[in-house]
Order: C-alpha cells, then sequence, then structure tokens
C-alpha cells in the first residue's frame, strides 16, 4: 500500500464529497442549525402551552347534584391559591340531561357533574379526546379528593380520634443518594446513545452513497479502477474519506445539541441557585471524552457497513433504497439503552451496535469498567476491519465493474423470460433469507403457539418449500444448486465422524458459555416442555427429519450454491455457515452452532452430496432429542455432558476427541479425493 498515493486519492475523495454543497448543507449546516432550534423551541412551546393551560378557565357545571354543590364550590375557592393551579368557573346549564350532555360535546362547558347510582357518590364526565375537558375533570378530581378528606377527619375528629393517627400511623420519606450529576446523566444516558448512534449514521450515508453510487451513476467508477493504483488502495481513501465526514459530522451535530441543551440548563440551573441547589457540569467531561474515541470507532464500523452496501446501487435512487434497512437496524440497536435490564456485561460488550448504545449510557451514567470498555473498542474496531476487508474483496469483483449488483434478482422477472439452468443471484439469496425469516417469527410463531407440535411442522415446512419455489420459479439448475449426487460410502463415513467431532466441540462452547448467556439460555429452551410432552417417534419425525431435509435445502444447497458461484470455497463455507447460525436467533446457540454448521459445510463442499450432509443433520438432532427427553438417563451414562457434572478437564477432554474424530472423517475424505 503505499502511503503516497492514499494522500492523495483521499484528497481527491474528500474534495469531491465537500464540492457538492447542497449535500454539505443538508447534511452538516441544516442539523446544527436545526437541532438547537427543535430542542430550546419544544422546550419553549411545552412551557409555553402548560402555562396557556394554567392560565385558562375551565367551565364546569352540576346536574342533579345540588346537595354537594355549595360544599363543593367552597372548597374550591377557599383553597384556589393554594392548593389549585387551575382556574375553574361553576355555571348552570338550562335544560335536562341531553342539554348537558349537548353542551359538553359542543365545548360550551368542559365536564359536567352528576350524582351517582350509590349514596354520596358521584360521577365527573368529560370527554378524554380534548384536552381541554381532560384537564378539568383532572382538577375536579382534586377537588372532590379534598374535599373526601376532609369529611373524613371531621369524622375522625368527631369520634374522638386523631387523623393523623389514624392516616400516618408510619411516617416515611423518600431520600435519593444519588447526586444531583448522576440523576441528569441517567436521563441523558438513555436519550444520547440514539442520538449519537443517528447522526454518525446520516453523517456517513450520503457520503457513502455519493464515493459509491454516485461514483458508478457519473460513469466515472470504471475510470477509477484503470489508475495505477490497486483496489485496495482506492477503497481505502474512499473509506477514510467517509469516515472523516461521518465524525466531522457527527462531532459537529452533537456538538450543536450539547449546546441547546447546556443553555436550557444554564437557565435551569440559575434558577436552581435560588433554591441552594448546584450541578457540578465537569464531572462529565471524562464520559464526554471517552464517548468521543468511541464515536470515531464507531464511525469507521458504520461507514464501511454504509459502503458495503451502496456499492451494490446502480444510481443514487437505488442506494437509497438498499440503505434503509441499514438505518432501521442500527437505530433499532441503538434502542438497547433505553432497556432498564439490559447491562454491558461480557456478553453484550461484543455486541456490534448494541454495545456502543451501552457503553454510552454507562458513560453518562458514571459507571467506568475499563475491561467492558476495551472489549467495546476493539470488538468495534475489529467488526470495523472485517467490513473493510468484504468491502475491497467486493471491489475486486466483476460484479462492481460491470454494473451487476443486485439487479439480477431473478425471483422478479417473469418466468417466460428467464433461462433455464442459470444459478440464483445473491440478491434471489438475500430475498429468500429475509422471506425465511419473516415467515419464521411472524407465522412460524403464530402456528407454534397455536397448533404447538404441529406448528413446528409448520415451521418446517416453510423452510422446505421456500427454496423448492425460488429454485423452481427461477428455473435453476436445481441438481447443481441443490448438490442432488448419490453419495459414495466413503462420503458417508467421513461425514459421519466429522458430524460426531463436531458435536462434542458445539456442547463444550455450550456448556462454558451457559453461565455467561443464562437469559439465552432460557429462551433456547422454549421447546422443551414440547420435547418432553411429544411420543419419541413424532418428534424424530418433526423436529430431526424435517430440518435435516428443510434446513439442509435451504443453507447447504440454495445458500451455499449461490455463494459458492461468487466467492471462494473458504469464504462461501464460512458465511453460510454464519448464516445458519445466526438464523437460530439466540446468542449461545449461535456460537454452539457455529463448529457444526461449519462442519456440515465442509463436507458438502468436498463430497458434493447434499444427502451426507443431510445424514449429518439427522443425527446430530435426533441425539440432541434424546438428550432433551431423557436427561437422567443420559448424565447417568454420559455424566459430563450436563452442566451441573461438568469440569473444565472433561470438557477438554470430549472436545480433543471431537476433533480427532473430524481429523479421521477429514482424511477419510480427502484419501477418496486422492483414489477417484
Amino acid at each position: 500500500m503505499n502511503i503516497n498515493k492514499m494522500k492523495v486519492l483521499f484528497k481527491r475523495e474528500l474534495l469531491d464529497i465537500l464540492r457538492d454543497k447542497k449535500t454539505v448543507i443538508m447534511m452538516i449546516i441544516v442539523p446544527i442549525l436545526l437541532y438547537p432550534l427543535m430542542i430550546v423551541g419544544m422546550t419553549f412551546t411545552i412551557n409555553a402551552v402548560m402555562r396557556s393551560q394554567e392560565d385558562k378557565t375551565y367551565l364546569v357545571a352540576f346536574y342533579d347534584a345540588d346537595e354537594i354543590k355549595d360544599d363543593i364550590i367552597n372548597r374550591y375557592e377557599n383553597a384556589k391559591e393554594d392548593e389549585f393551579t387551575y382556574d375553574l368557573t361553576f355555571v348552570s346549564v338550562s335544560g335536562g340531561k341531553n342539554a348537558y350532555e349537548n353542551a359538553l360535546d359542543t365545548e360550551k362547558i368542559e365536564a359536567y357533574i352528576t350524582k351517582g347510582e350509590e349514596e354520596d357518590s358521584y360521577e365527573i364526565h368529560y370527554l378524554s379526546a380534548k384536552n381541554g375537558s381532560e384537564t378539568a375533570a383532572y382538577c375536579l378530581k382534586d377537588v372532590f379528593s379534598a374535599y373526601r378528606d376532609d369529611k373524613r377527619e371531621e369524622k375522625i375528629i368527631d369520634a374522638g380520634l386523631s387523623p393523623d393517627d389514624i392516616f400516618y400511623p408510619v411516617k416515611y420519606e423518600l431520600k435519593d443518594m444519588s447526586t444531583r450529576e448522576e440523576s441528569i446523566g441517567s436521563r441523558l444516558g438513555g436519550m444520547m446513545p440514539f442520538l449519537i448512534i443517528t447522526v454518525i449514521l446520516m453523517g456517513a450515508i450520503y457520503p457513502s452513497i455519493d464515493v459509491t453510487a454516485g461514483e458508478r451513476e457519473r460513469g466515472t467508477l470504471e475510470t477509477l479502477l484503470t489508475l495505477p493504483v490497486t483496489n485496495f488502495e482506492m477503497i481505502m481513501s474512499k473509506f477514510l474519506a467517509v469516515s472523516v465526514i461521518a465524525s466531522a459530522s457527527a462531532f459537529l451535530n452533537v456538538f450543536s445539541m450539547g449546546g441547546a441543551v447546556a443553555f436550557l440548563v444554564s437557565t435551569s440551573v440559575s434558577a436552581a441557585e435560588d433554591l441552594d441547589i448546584h450541578i457540578n457540569l465537569s464531572s462529565f467531561i471524562p464520559g464526554i471524552c471517552f464517548t468521543v474515541v468511541v464515536m470515531m470507532c464507531f464511525a469507521l464500523l458504520v461507514t464501511a457497513v454504509c459502503m458495503c452496501v451502496c456499492i451494490f446501487a446502480k444510481n443514487f435512487k437505488e442506494a437509497n433504497n438498499y440503505i434503509t434497512p441499514v438505518m432501521l437496524i442500527f437505530m433499532f440497536g441503538s434502542y438497547s439503552a433505553m432497556l432498564p435490564d439490559l447491562m454491558l456485561t461480557t456478553g453484550t460488550a461484543a455486541i456490534p451496535i448494541v454495545n456502543v448504545s451501552l457503553l454510552v449510557r454507562d458513560l453518562f451514567k458514571f459507571r467506568y469498567d475499563y475491561g467492558l470498555f476495551a472489549i467495546v473498542l476493539l470488538s468495534t474496531i475489529a467488526y470495523s476491519i472485517i467490513a473493510i476487508r468484504i468491502l475491497s474483496k467486493i471491489y475486486d469483483s466483476e460484479d462492481v465493474l460491470f454494473n451487476e449488483g443486485f439487479k439480477n434478482v431473478r425471483i422478479f422477472e417473469k418466468r417466460s423470460d428467464i433461462k433455464s439452468g442459470g444459478m440464483p443471484g445473491t440478491g434471489d439469496l438475500v430475498l429468500l433469507l429475509s422471506i425465511v425469516m419473516v415467515l419464521m417469527i411472524y407465522l412460524g410463531s403464530y402456528a407454534y403457539v397455536k397448533l404447538g407440535t404441529a406448528g413446528v411442522a409448520v415451521q418446517q415446512g416453510m423452510i422446505l418449500i421456500a427454496p423448492l419455489i425460488f429454485a423452481w420459479y427461477m428455473k435453476a439448475d436445481q441438481k447443481k444448486l441443490f448438490m442432488i449426487k448419490k453419495p459414495l460410502i466413503k462420503d458417508m463415513i467421513g461425514g459421519v465422524l466429522i458430524g460426531a467431532g463436531a458435536w462434542p466441540i458445539a456442547m463444550t462452547i455450550s456448556v462454558l458459555l451457559a453461565p455467561v448467556f443464562k437469559t439465552s439460555l432460557e429462551n433456547a429452551s422454549g421447546l422443551d416442555d414440547m420435547v418432553l410432552t411429544t411420543p419419541i417417534v413424532t418428534l424424530i419425525l418433526i423436529s430431526s427429519l424435517m430440518p435435516a431435509v428443510g434446513e439442509e435445502l435451504l443453507f447447504r444447497g440454495f445458500t451455499f450454491g449461490t455463494l459458492k458461484e461468487r466467492f471462494s470455497p473458504a469464504l462461501s463455507v464460512c458465511l453460510t455457515s454464519i448464516i445458519f447460525a445466526a438464523y437460530h436467533m439466540s446468542v449461545i446457540r449461535f456460537f454452539a452452532l457455529l463448529p457444526l454448521s461449519l462442519a456440515l459445510t465442509y463436507v458438502a463442499y468436498r463430497t458434493g452430496s447434499i444427502f451426507v450432509t443431510m445424514l449429518m443433520h439427522f443425527i446430530n438432532n435426533t441425539f440432541s432429542l434424546i438428550q432433551s427427553k431423557y436427561p437422567e438417563k443420559i448424565s447417568k451414562i454420559i455424566p459430563m455432558l450436563s452442566e451441573e457434572n461438568a469440569k473444565l478437564s472433561d470438557l477438554l477432554l470430549i472436545a480433543a476427541a471431537g476433533c480427532m474424530l473430524i481429523a479421521i472423517g477429514a482424511f477419510i475424505l480427502d484419501r477418496k479425493k486422492k483414489t477417484t
């Protein structure tokens, strides 16, 4: 990598972005002016509305409640200045009950009082859809409550007792041990992560589109690819330029918001000084400084992800469509700071987006755990590096140069126009996985809740049918796509040995991670009741055989068959394995299933037969079902597999045995390959 060339390219990309004045104005200038106007303006508007509500006179009336009318009016008038902040005026309405209802509907009065069905009971009639009516009703409720307390005290005194002894036999008071700074930081901690992530995202989106889809739309991308520089140097210059713009935009926007908040706080502090309340704003400086570092690292990740997505778009409009799901994912992750029970731990510190959100929240709450902070920063940087490497691989692909990208989503073409024997594109794969995921989350969950065991069959049926329908509609070469090939005996033996070796490794990972991801483990055990109550034959059919066929067709078939046409075998195996593990939507299952998924995909690649992986999948599922249905019997036979009896030495022993089985299985597959 030539540093001098990188500098020239970086300056060129930076000037190209800044040359678009409209983008700079909309991305930087407008938000800087808009946030203070929004924050300060909304604050003053809310205060003005609240003052107007207090200054407004609310008209209320009595209907068929004359016996209490004078008492209520007198109680209100006697304590109007001290207890009640709203201005009530008691009026009369001529006519019967319909006249009162009509007056309420036409807003001639805000509320009216009638006698209830029980003795000494009354009803306050109002319209909750109208703010003035609802405010008047709540004010009347306060007046009635005060009047009721007065009558209660009178009766207690008449009985010769003390109201304080009756009402307050035990006295208590709340004492907040948090400092004023901690209270303010707690409130800011729930809001700031969302704002910071959003402004970084907004600052990265448009420059990312401009240097990728914009170059393609202007017809300059092909010219850049012919320059005497490597693709990595070119993409790094684009990446650094967008990162600088995103970071600068985020800093300016946060500074703008901070200025507006500081203005509001200063006005509050000046008012609080009269009450002898002091706020030490300097205590927030360490948290703010560390937040700046986090923002810089996170901007790298956001930039890399945005560019990875936008590079597939043919024009600016298409890039905006592609980036929308990315925005939703980042914004959804930023909401994690608003969940009170979700804490920054060694597990959550490695989850992208969520870790940054929780870290910023902890900083504003004065929780400084530097070990977790290091995990967040290092993991964020690691994810950024991975995304950059993926981006550089994409630029090395001919799909970018020849403008293919996602345009070959063949499922949207007329079937009569599709040529037979083709292979699905990356867009087809993304669409299929998205559809299956949505079906599983909504329709699959509903089917399981309503149908129980039969609902699981419905879920597996959807997984089985979806890739077959896609492949049929696209007239794909199904034999090649799904690797339909008669397996050799050696393939079966080698695959079973590799699967048998991957299983104890997965079990070891699951047992080791169980104390860390307790909540995820509880969620992953949601089918235990079904396993215990369903006959074993039915379980094997629904939870072993159907997933072995359906999931293999979807992942080792459609997914791996599509990816290996466009990426290297190693990358295709890794991507397929990660997608399969993530599909189960559980943190602990992701790490536990990853070695199994790698084993399945590796065997599919080496043997070229999906029937081998179906057999491996079936054996693994069946053994897992037996272990879940008969845990006591299995723990007696193999005690080291239970979490309670597991020892580190035993776990390492079975993991080592698993590695030996994998090595033997791989040797058999390799031997077969050499002898054929």
